[in-house]
């Protein structure tokens, strides 16, 4: 039974975790969360594209462990300006070099995250959902995210319409 938006607990960290740095490599775009909260968003468009042009595949040989990563990072003022997005897989060190025209790279921060996982469910919901958690959980005292690279994390078999994904937050030491 679907919990009513009036009755449901806000979701908050299953736990805390340092993790090193690491890179990923796949496609990226400029955005802001008014754009994206008003339909006239990218990252959705940029998901159809990593799936489109295959770019999971043209870098399976390069990829250091299974599943799609989604990376926020270069925020201008934390979530009210423009940020990136790279939709893409994590490789290994030794495979950085020259990629496919349309491939990015960029390097996660060796930080202590905030681990959000999202309820089961259609995965676009339910991230969408964790992420307002997110915002509100981050304007409570004691919790000050670091705005250096926060980043989504979904499995290799994640299903779109019955997933769940982990949402990795920077914390400020």
């Amino acid at each position: 039974m679907k919990q009513d938006e009036t009755t449901r607990t806000p979701l908050a960290p299953a736990r805390i975790e340092e993790l090193p740095s690491f890179t990923v490599a796949g496609m990226r775009v400029s955005t802001n969360n008014a754009d994206e909260l008003s339909g006239a968003g990218k990252i959705g468009p940029l998901f159809e594209q990593f799936y489109s042009r295959r770019i999971g595949e043209q870098l399976a040989g390069r990829q250091q462990q299974p599943g799609l990563y989604s990376c926020y990072f270069n925020y201008e003022r934390g979530d009210a300006g423009q940020y990136e997005v790279l939709v893409g897989v994590q490789v290994r060190e030794e495979a950085q070099g020259t990629y496919p025209e349309s491939v990015t790279t960029f390097t996660v921060p060796a930080a202590t995250y905030a681990v959000f996982v999202t309820e089961r469910g259609p995965v676009i919901e339910m991230v969408q959902r964790a992420w307002a958690d997110i915002w509100q959980w981050s304007r409570q005292t004691g919790n000050d995210r670091a705005f250096t690279g926060d980043f989504e994390y979904y499995g290799p078999s994640t299903d779109p319409n019955d997933g769940q994904a982990e949402i990795y937050i920077a914390l400020r030491q």
